[in-house]
């Protein structure tokens, strides 16, 4: 007892602040396991695990028999072994067998798509030995990277019931699919439901959800299709949900690697699944379901920065609403142009509301306007690209580093030119200006909002018809396409070299599209040899206003006579 007493000394001494070495934590922590009745001893194992995750000290597979994950947290906050930045971690396998490690979100989605380049390389070298094309070779053994097969015109074979490794390779595989939309903010289930059948083999299924919206989710590995579809509330369990797709799409999924994986992001990027969704609610919906609705999205906005400040909800809004600048912003943002908007974090378009509120409106830029749209677009990107890397869903917004990049001399755009140097004697008052807006967001998301609610109001920021048409945005290259197919059919001709070399090359080009030449943006910008009746360029064009889902409590509306 006198050892044991020790231990959970350790475990007091750490909890009232005192300095106790790794060693000596995690020496507390086996006694504990070794000698303590598991019924009795999870809850200060359990601490003290949570503690040690927190120095980045994390057990081995094998260790205390293959069983800490039963009290080591899911998720914490510490070193990533990856990058070494402290941030939000989670318990994760990149792959069945392979051993857990807790890694940051931007980690984790860099290792899976890592695995998904090597598999594609390794199928690529099998194939010439084979004679098979690579999307036909046969799967690797198990506990490698499971490969879906790819369709076949010979008649159907029976397929045979999948091992329990062989389902374990099929999530995998699914959940690297799927890596964009969990970047955009949908949560993948704990587990999925399954299916088999002879002929149509294995079958995985499930509801994705972001905030209240809905996506059916099918693959069928031994077919290799990947189904998206509308999100259908038939038993009546989700009142306040609503389909984020109206007609169902079929994806190919049988090529292996990231051929599939960019397949998919572009699917659901056309879809409007990469971006936050713009809800509106039905006509026919009664007054005060309306109400409820607007309520609703009032509480998911802000009872993050509530919990963040350890206030009751009212007591949050009153402060929000006393400070004049920030309700200025809720009024015009949040509740006028984005009031349509979903409040979910979604970090693509919380980067976008920083580069377009912190950087394009609010500051002096307007007023040093570059001789260009071209040229004003090119910064416009070259500011994302900055904002994009130092947002994490989990850590919110690095706003010290994205002031730092933007303040840099040395930043410039893709060209080599610094961007200080375009706005000559007036980037001082940009400078400053930006920098000012800067530290007052980041002075709310540390004092007021806490990064939850900072993130949310960012993500709507970087929804509305300000950005609609910028670099950025999961449908951009949908966008792209329907600009360069409707001036193809109106019998435009494509700048210079894509005359010659195709609309599919000038698409291409345009995913980075501070990297083509002037001639090209402006093309795109507004489509100058068009004439007054179309086709339209990016400017105008009816493909940049977002897609609309719809909430319909059909249930409320009086329908008597």
């Amino acid at each position: 007892m006198t050892e044991l007493a020790a231990a959970l000394g350790v475990l007091r001494r750490t909890e009232t602040g005192q300095s106790v070495a790794d060693a000596v934590l995690l020496a507390a922590h086996d006694l504990l396991y070794a000698q303590v009745p598991r019924h009795l001893g999870d809850s200060s194992m359990r601490r003290l695990a949570e503690v040690l995750v927190g120095r980045g000290v994390v057990p081995k597979p094998g260790d205390y028999e293959g069983q800490w994950w039963l009290w080591w947290p899911k998720s914490g906050h510490g070193p990533c072994p990856d990058c070494g930045k402290t941030r939000s971690l989670t318990r994760y396998s990149a792959r069945f067998g392979h051993e857990y490690r807790y890694l940051c979100a931007r980690c984790r989605s860099a290792e899976r798509q890592q695995i998904a380049e090597q598999a594609s390389r390794l199928r690529e070298m099998i194939a010439p030995r084979t004679g098979l094309h690579p999307a036909h070779v046969p799967a690797p053994a198990a506990g490698s990277h499971p490969t879906e097969a790819a369709p076949s015109d010979s008649a159907a074979v029976a397929v045979s019931p999948p091992s329990g490794r062989d389902w374990e390779t099929y999530v995998a595989r699914l959940e690297e699919l799927l890596a964009a939309l969990e970047w955009a903010g949908f949560d993948l289930p704990q587990e999925w439901d399954s299916d088999f059948d002879e002929q149509e083999g294995a079958l995985l299924f499930a509801a994705l959800w972001r905030g209240d919206g809905g996506v059916g989710v099918e693959y069928h590995p031994h077919r290799g299709v990947l189904a998206l579809q509308p999100f259908d509330d038939v038993t009546g369990e989700w009142p306040e949900s609503y389909s984020l797709l109206e007609d169902s799409i079929e994806i190919p999924v049988a090529a292996s690697g990231e051929q599939a994986v960019t397949a998919v992001e572009a699917a659901a990027g056309e879809a409007g699944l990469l971006d936050a969704a713009h809800v509106l609610v039905a006509d026919t919906a009664p007054p005060e379901a309306k109400q409820e609705f607007a309520l609703r999205r009032v509480r998911r906005i802000f009872q993050p920065a509530a919990d963040f400040r350890r206030l009751p909800l009212a007591d949050l809004l009153q402060e929000v609403t006393e400070n004049e600048w920030l309700s200025a912003y809720l009024d015009w943002v949040v509740g006028m142009d984005g009031r349509n908007v979903e409040p979910d974090i979604v970090p693509d378009a919380a980067a976008l509301g920083v580069a377009a509120w912190c950087w394009r409106n609010n500051t002096a830029v307007e007023d040093h306007h570059l001789d260009t749209d071209v040229l004003m677009a090119r910064v416009n990107i070259a500011v994302t690209r900055v904002t994009q890397q130092h947002i994490c869903p989990a850590e919110g917004i690095d706003w010290h580093s994205i002031k730092d990049a933007l303040m840099d001399p040395q930043w410039a755009l893709a060209d080599g030119t610094p961007v200080h140097s375009l706005f000559g004697p007036g980037w001082k008052q940009v400078a400053a200006t930006v920098t000012a807006e800067l530290d007052r967001w980041r002075q709310l998301d540390h004092e007021v909002l806490g990064p939850q609610t900072t993130l949310i109001l960012m993500s709507i920021g970087g929804s509305t018809s300000y950005t609609d048409s910028w670099w950025g945005q999961g449908r951009w290259h949908s966008i792209c396409r329907r600009i360069i197919d409707d001036a193809v059919a109106a019998g435009l001709t494509l700048p210079s070299p894509y005359d010659e070399r195709g609309p599919d090359a000038l698409l291409a080009d345009l995913d980075a599209p501070d990297q083509v030449p002037d001639p090209i943006l402006d093309w795109l910008i507004d489509l100058p040899d068009a004439g007054v009746h179309g086709p339209r360029g990016l400017r105008m064009h009816l493909v940049t206003r977002p897609p609309q889902s719809c909430w319909d409590p059909y249930w409320l509306t009086d329908s008597t006579p």
